[in-house]
């Protein structure tokens, strides 16, 4: 998902992204070769997905699919979900274009609006600096 010359950062619209947040969900939780699929998705998050149809959410994963987010294995009648993109690489470019677009390629704005709002505060701050100095440090041993 990172974004070159010729490829784009795609943006989906939040009903396909509370699916494909599901099926990270459960890639994480399950074993490798466990298999995602619709039903599973929907009984396992009724309060996210249950008041759907499953065609919807069929058409919700036929769209991920064909975004490129997930693949689907066919075993017999039933199709399993994998998903392609990871959620970091997909939250970071979310987060990118975001501060691109909004907030002019400046984080320090976005991180003014966020503690000025009351979203964050001095003690995130300080999290967040103990986390920028870890990465840099990781990086520069790497």
């Amino acid at each position: 998902m990172k974004r070159t010359a010729d490829s784009k950062f795609i943006k989906l619209p939040d009903s396909e992204l509370k699916v494909m947040q599901i099926i990270w969900d459960m890639y994480k939780k399950t074993e490798k070769s466990d298999k995602i699929d619709a039903g599973s998705m929907m009984e396992a998050y009724p309060e996210i997905i249950g008041h759907l149809k499953l065609t919807t959410v069929l058409t919700l994963i036929t769209r991920l699919n064909e975004k490129g987010f997930i693949k689907t294995e066919k075993q017999g009648r039933t199709n399993y979900y994998i998903p392609v993109v990871e959620e970091e690489q997909y939250k970071n470019s979310a987060a990118a274009e975001f501060v691109e677009n909004v907030y002019k390629n400046s984080p320090i704005s976005l991180m003014s609006a966020l503690f000025d709002i009351g979203a964050i505060n001095k003690e995130d701050i300080d999290e967040f600096r103990r986390q920028i100095l870890d990465k840099n440090k990781n990086n520069q041993n790497n």
